[in-house]
Parts: C-alpha cells; structure tokens; sequence
C-alpha cells in the first residue's frame, strides 16, 4: 500500500508539469484566414483588432495536468474537543487538469501610426476540474456515530483544488501563463494580413502596465 501511495502521491512531473495548449496554431490560423477573407489588405484599426480578440472570450495559454492522494479525517466535537471514538476518514487518489490564461472580453487595444499595444488582463486561473473517472477511495472508515456524507467528499475536492492551484502558481505557472500569453497574441496579430513587417506590436498587463516577461 505505500509504495503505491507513494507512487500516486507525487504530480505527474514527466507529463503533467507545465504544457502549452495547442490552442496557439488554431488562433493564429483564425486570424489569418478570417482577415484573408475579408480583404486582401484589411484596414488595421483599434476597434477591429479590439474585436477580434473580445471574440476568443478566453484564453487559456497554459495548463498543469496532476495526480494526488489526499486524506481526510474528521471527529465529532463538544467545546472544542474530539469525541472519542467519532472519527471518519477516508484516502483518496485523482487525476486533474488546471488551466491558467486570461479572458478577453477586458483587452484594450491602439493602434498609433505603426504601433500596436495591447493591454490585457493579469493572469488567473481559468478552470481546476479533477476527472471523477479517475478517483479511488481507500481506507473509508464505517462510524455508525459520525459517518462519511457526501458534503465530505464535496468539501475535501474543494479543498484539495486550492491546495493544488496554491502548489502550481507557487511553481510559476502564472508568470509562465504571462509569457505564453503575450506571446500568443503577438503572433496572433502578426498572422493579421498586413501587420507583419509594418507594425510594432506590445503586449503589455493593464495594472502593472509593464511586461511581465
């Protein structure tokens, strides 16, 4: 039993570290064939890029994929003390996927002879799902005075999310999201028939207004 829990107890490192999502060809692939089709040389304006990347809504330029074994125990208590002999508790082992990126809907955009900047929101985390398929439950105690309810699988996944997106940001995921999000959006534009070569293209957080690079 420990060398298994030991096993699932560590986050996938080899594959489940942090990964780009390959959403990055499909924006710039839109762009490019969505401008193409409108006009051979599309008139470059703050308005219609800033209404191009509202249309994304998000973008999540990150992800941290992760196992983990949790456990949770729980008493019964009187003035703040455990009752004796009304302990629950449970092991539990799940797969999950976090995704980091930011949402469109905020972006501003100018267009000033050939510059373009593009201020966007700070990153957060989009989405934390666990796969239910995924999850194993070992060790469940059978109290008949305190018995495990569904609220305590509910409260514990609850818990162990903000315990993984605390472990992940505390890894750099959000400063990485940052890069590959300024990075996305650069070549995004870039793929926008005429601004390759002709616009200088900055990408910039609109509370720090400074490059999170």
């Amino acid at each position: 039993m420990m060398k298994i829990l030991d096993m699932l107890g560590k986050t996938k490192k080899a594959i489940g570290g942090l990964i780009a999502i390959f959403i990055v060809c499909a924006l710039i692939f839109f762009a490019g064939t969505r401008f193409a089709s409108n006009s051979d040389e599309p008139e470059i304006t703050s308005t219609g890029i800033t209404q191009q990347l509202q249309d994304i809504e998000e973008l999540a330029t990150l992800s941290y994929n992760y196992t983990k074994v949790g456990e949770f125990s729980n008493s019964l208590q009187f003035n703040g003390w455990d009752i004796p002999l009304t302990q629950k508790s449970f092991l539990i082992t799940y797969d999950g996927q976090l995704k980091a990126g930011i949402k469109m809907d905020k972006i501003k955009v100018d267009v000033s002879n050939d510059n373009i900047t593009v201020s966007i929101p700070d990153i957060e985390i989009l989405s934390n799902e666990i796969d239910e398929s995924s999850i194993e439950v070992y060790d469940e105690s059978r109290n008949i005075f305190n018995p495990i309810s569904v609220n305590d699988y509910a409260t514990f996944a609850t818990s162990q999310k903000e315990a993984v997106e605390a472990e992940a940001i505390e890894n750099g995921l959000l400063s990485q999201a940052a890069t590959k999000t300024q990075d996305t959006i650069k070549k995004y534009l870039n793929a926008i028939p005429g601004i390759e070569g002709n616009y200088q293209i900055d990408v910039k957080f609109i509370e720090s207004n400074s490059d999170k690079e």
